[in-house]
């Protein structure tokens, strides 16, 4: 068979998979219900949390590191859902500003308390552990929403829509956990709020490479038939 042939054959299977779908609705639109979906669960933090966290909204650090790392999860979910649009790339000025907005709340928390040492390690990983869980819980609903979102569309890089679904849905979650968690001492925030959502992070990049790259996937299956 000819390369021509080759090349026919495999764009009447491709063509013959392809079925019709609803048009999705502007990016907008999506950020705007995910963003309610943020809003609920935002709801859900201030009305049970135990944290007094009301009178730190004085606090020009903490207001600051909370902004921060809510705009760049609505950044993050903004290019998450964008990168579902074949040609539509990020730019490496809008990463470069979600990274600068990550660093400005890490620095604000680091700068504003100094690190404390002198309680204990069995105390320090038991108060921990629940913080990374509750982290990862936090970010749940709004990661499957947002990932639902974008697998909708089509994604030509699964690993990187997943790494910035992982981000939009961690990075709120890291925010939210400002308002839950009582502690502000930096180590406790790096270790159990900020590592776990980088980790997570990296799993949803990975998660978006195995499953998120629709495209690649078909083109692949047909190429084995």
């Amino acid at each position: 068979m000819t390369h021509e042939e080759h090349h026919r054959v495999l764009v009447k299977r491709l063509a013959s998979s392809i079925a019709p779908v609803r048009r999705l609705w502007p990016i907008s639109a999506r950020l705007a219900l995910w963003l309610a979906v943020e809003a609920a669960v935002l709801t859900w933090v201030v009305a049970h949390t135990r944290n007094d966290f009301v009178p730190k909204l004085a606090w020009p650090s903490y207001v600051l590191e909370v902004v921060s790392f809510a705009l760049a999860a609505a950044f993050s979910a903004h290019i998450a859902l964008r990168s579902a649009i074949p040609g539509r790339s990020v730019l490496s000025t809008e990463a470069g500003f979600i990274i600068s907005l990550v660093l400005a709340g890490t620095a604000a928390f680091i700068l504003a308390w100094p690190i404390d040492t002198s309680g204990s390690l069995s105390e320090f990983v038991r108060v921990g552990m629940r913080c990374a869980r509750d982290t990862c819980l936090l970010a749940s609903l709004p990661w499957l929403a947002l990932w639902w979102a974008v697998r909708r569309g089509a994604p030509l890089q699964g690993g990187i829509s997943g790494a910035w679904v992982g981000a939009g849905a961690l990075f709120f979650a890291f925010a939210m956990m400002r308002i839950a968690c009582p502690i502000d001492e930096p180590l406790h925030l790096i270790t159990w709020h900020l590592l776990p959502a980088l980790a997570a992070i990296a799993l949803s990049a990975l998660a978006g490479r195995a499953w998120l790259g629709f495209n690649l996937r078909l083109l692949r299956r047909h190429r084995a038939a």
